[in-house]
């Protein structure tokens, strides 16, 4: 699975930025409920090698006056729920998967992974490590 998103998550696939990497900047990854904030924290903290703030969706809105400065606060990292398919257990019910995205906000455009899994935070893992080699810091 790790080797699928490894071939799939590239700058050419439009997962990454082409201008990821260039410049000082503070990257924001979306927290959303307490099981997903664990492992996004965790993954984080572990992987990736840039500036980094966790924060609210809401908080990212409200507080807009103080990350105002795009080239500073530039890249979101968030997800969006995809159907995947059907359960292999229940062929009538269709699994939801996390596809990752990271929001330039300066360009206003989205770079989403062409990969998405119901194993999110390996996923993930790979995403990050990705973010990493294009910063030069793999």
């Amino acid at each position: 699975m790790t080797g699928f998103a490894n071939k799939r998550i590239t700058e050419d696939n439009g997962a990454i930025p082409p201008d990821f990497g260039n410049g000082e900047t503070t990257m924001f990854f979306i927290t959303h409920h307490r099981s997903y904030n664990k492992y996004l924290e965790k993954n984080v903290e572990k992987i990736y090698k840039g500036d980094y703030l966790f924060i609210e969706h809401v908080d990212l809105i409200d507080q807009s006056d103080k990350y105002d400065d795009k080239d500073k606060y530039r890249y979101v990292f968030n997800y969006e729920y995809v159907n995947g398919g059907t359960s292999a257990v229940n062929p009538y019910r269709t699994t939801q998967e996390k596809e990752f995205y990271i929001l330039d906000r300066k360009t206003n455009l989205v770079y989403k992974s062409p990969y998405s899994s119901a194993s999110w935070s390996r996923v993930q893992k790979v995403y990050l490590k990705k973010l990493n080699k294009k910063m030069g810091k793999d």
